[in-house]
């Protein structure tokens, strides 16, 4: 099954908060989920932020670092909803918006990675699937393309850009698929009701 890759590590952003006795305790559970992080710990990592939040809730760094842990683990779903909180909290974090698109891919791309049944056989996709995975690609694609237009001067353009065309040529293969089994459903219709009315015409 094929894994969505960050396209560059997302990094965790220190929390910085004045010296008052709950601050300094908010302070030291980033830092120290932070470390946790960084060895691969990511859910004892978790479980620090969420303290943290639990004294303090308006520390958009706070939900971000949640975010990026959350999307390590592929708790996707998490990750956004974290990310959303970053955006009401700090509008102006444009990295929120390459954290939501990551999350949201992979999403995307769950909906067409059919595993193998017990005879080696990829399941065929329903036109719901195709339509729920296009739908979420071409979200994915106006995240990407958000992120762009409001951090003009990221590092990551190229590859971010390669991966919208990725993304696009995507959607394209997928309408073309819904398209052909629409078509096969309808004849299938046309022949179905062509056989009926014969048969009532013979009866």
């Amino acid at each position: 099954m094929k894994k969505v890759l960050l396209l560059f590590l997302i990094l965790v952003v220190s929390v910085t908060t004045s010296a008052c006795i709950n601050n300094l305790a908010i302070h030291e559970l980033n830092n120290k989920a932070e470390l946790y992080l960084d060895k691969g710990d990511t859910e004892t990592a978790i479980c620090r932020l969420k303290s943290s939040l639990d004294l303090d809730n308006e520390i958009y760094q706070t939900h971000y670092n949640l975010a990026v842990a959350y999307n390590n683990i592929g708790n996707y779903e998490g990750a956004i909803e974290e990310i959303n909180k970053v955006i009401e909290l700090k509008p102006d974090f444009y990295d929120s918006y390459y954290t939501m698109a990551v999350a949201k891919e992979a999403l995307a791309y769950k909906i067409i990675e059919k595993e193998p049944d017990e005879d080696g056989n990829v399941p065929e996709l329903t036109f719901e699937e195709i339509s729920d995975f296009n739908n979420k690609a071409a979200d994915v694609v106006e995240t990407y393309n958000e992120y762009l237009v409001k951090k003009a001067d990221a590092p990551e353009t190229e590859q971010i850009n390669a991966k919208i065309q990725e993304l696009n040529q995507k959607i394209k293969e997928y309408t073309d698929i819904y398209d052909i089994k629409n078509q096969e459903k309808n004849k299938q219709i046309e022949e179905e009701i062509t056989s009926e009315n014969e048969s009532e015409e013979n009866g």
